[in-house]
């Protein structure tokens, strides 16, 4: 803003020019993604500053365009804008994620169903913003924070609309800033001369901000490096108030070149900066992931798919994750059990996971779950058993919980709706802190299953089938002698097995890789 305002320009272009750099994009945090460091306090904060400084941005740009475009008062411009805000907060942060997420159980059955049903939640957001003479950007913005539990990063739907944008939004608007330039500005001096003070008043900004964070949090150099290789990008939101600067009137297209500009070195400094940190900064050892951030379930038949998306998808919701599901197949039934996935998409998509199965084609059920959680690090494995004690699966709960070093659990039985969850309560026997460890485990899992308003109740033994009602879910350790005169579940309810995750030395393999498990007896 201080070099608007050097220039003589008018409070409303040196303010947004001030907000449009204050933001920015984390194009390379994927790379850090990669080299292990996104549990990292000094990536958490670069992320959360993200949201932060995009969302101020956005408000600046709506208070600039509608100061500039609308008639009447300050005052009256001011209370129209808050309570637009105010409106669109609700809209996308409460009312349009429930829709969705009804929307999607009822009638997101089909993958381009459930796109059409996210680009109209978005477009929807930015008509209710337009109402308001609020700029659409904005109210798109806030429908992505509204709807980033229900579209997970890592999941399908996803992956469908950042294909399809990459390919055509993105396209279409580049050719449409293009359309705006004359690219013989781009030399002449008056160009160069803004792209120089932008690129000292953007880095130069951004540099004080991550010096100001490393003294505040007590960081190292390389950290501070990379908090600014993280923050300096200027992309998407930049270009956006640019354009919409341009229109209204307070930009010329001499500042559009030197946004062009900025742009472009921002993103080499950013590539160097972080190529250069991600390699000395040390990746966090020995940090808990969240228990939902990848849900695994495999089944051996379509049957539990609805209770075991179900499970999966309570599970995930607090940690915005996702659910992956299997199908267990041997080698000759591989085309017998392909239409099964179809059972199983839609049963997810009913409990409102967004998920794509595939099978497992193995002869021994168990290994092949193994191989999958090698292929996918999830941080909880879901195994369906047809029984207590499913001889069919190879024992899969126990042995995969044997080779993998995530938290496993059987799910036995199925159920419509989930209303009530039981705790076996079991006393500390053998190693203390991981009996604590198993407690605080399945202590998570009646949390999350049970939900905001479920019923919760403790039990001080191993409930016998008939004693368990439709609509129970009893959770107990695998490990637990009562298990062993426990019986199936009847219909309608569920019982959960948690096996505490274990990793055997490397010496209980052959020498070759190959791995043996042998079911219990």
């Amino acid at each position: 803003a201080a070099v608007g305002f050097s220039m003589h320009w008018s409070t409303p272009a040196a303010v947004l020019l001030g907000s449009l750099m204050a933001s920015h994009t984390l194009l390379v945090y994927p790379a850090v993604r990669r080299a292990g460091l996104s549990t990292h306090s000094a990536v958490a904060t670069a992320v959360g500053a993200t949201v932060l400084t995009d969302t101020a941005s956005l408000i600046v740009l709506t208070a600039v365009s509608s100061s500039q475009l609308q008639g009447g008062s300050p005052l009256s411009i001011a209370v129209q804008i808050v309570v637009g805000l105010v409106v669109l907060l609700v809209f996308s942060l409460v009312i349009l994620p429930r829709i969705a997420r009804l929307a999607f159980r009822r009638l997101g059955t089909d993958r381009m169903v459930r796109y059409m049903l996210a680009i109209a939640a978005f477009l929807a957001a930015a008509t209710v913003a337009a109402s308001f003479g609020i700029e659409g950007i904005v109210g798109a913005f806030f429908a992505g924070l509204g709807m980033n539990r229900l579209v997970p990063n890592e999941g399908p739907l996803m992956d469908h609309i950042d294909f399809f944008g990459s390919v055509l939004f993105v396209p279409i608007f580049l050719i449409s800033v293009g359309m705006l330039l004359q690219p013989s500005v781009m030399v002449e001096g008056e160009t160069l001369k803004l792209a120089g003070l932008f690129i000292v008043a953007s880095m130069g900004g951004k540099t004080l901000a991550a010096l100001v964070t490393k003294r505040t949090l007590h960081l190292t150099l390389d950290e501070t490096s990379l908090i600014l290789g993280l923050t300096v990008p200027q992309a998407a939101a930049t270009l956006a108030a640019t354009v919409i600067g341009f229109d209204i009137g307070l930009f010329d297209q001499s500042v559009v070149n030197a946004v062009l500009v900025l742009i472009l070195v921002s993103i080499i400094a950013a590539t160097l900066l972080v190529e250069r940190a991600r390699h000395r900064v040390p990746v966090p050892r020995g940090e808990r992931q969240e228990l939902g951030k990848r849900v695994l379930v495999a089944l051996e038949t379509t049957g539990q798919a609805r209770t075991a998306f179900a499970i999966g998808a309570r599970l995930a919701a607090p940690d915005a994750g996702i659910v992956r599901g299997f199908l267990g197949a041997l080698p000759a039934d591989t085309r017998k059990r392909e239409p099964d996935l179809e059972q199983l998409r839609v049963a997810g998509y009913a409990e409102g996971v967004d998920v794509d199965p595939a099978l497992i084609v193995h002869r021994s059920m168990a290994e092949g779950i193994v191989n999958a959680v090698a292929a996918n690090e999830p941080t909880i494995v879901l195994i369906g058993q047809r029984t207590i004690f499913d001889s069919s699966l190879g024992g899969s709960g126990e042995a995969v919980a044997a080779f993998v070093d995530a938290p496993v659990a059987a799910v036995i039985g199925q159920t419509a709706r989930i209303e009530e969850v039981l705790v076996v309560d079991t006393p500390m026997l053998g190693d203390r802190a991981a009996n604590e460890r198993e407690i605080e485990l399945i202590a998570e899992l009646t949390r999350r299953i049970a939900g905001r308003e479920g019923r919760r109740r403790h039990v001080l033994r191993f409930p016998h089938a008939s004693e368990l009602a439709p609509g129970q879910v009893c959770i107990a350790p695998a490990n637990s002698e009562q298990v062993l005169v426990a019986s199936d579940p009847p219909a309608g309810a569920v019982l959960m097995l948690v096996f505490a995750p274990q990793v055997l030395p490397a010496e209980a393999g052959s020498e070759d890789g190959a791995m043996a498990i042998a079911a219990p007896g």
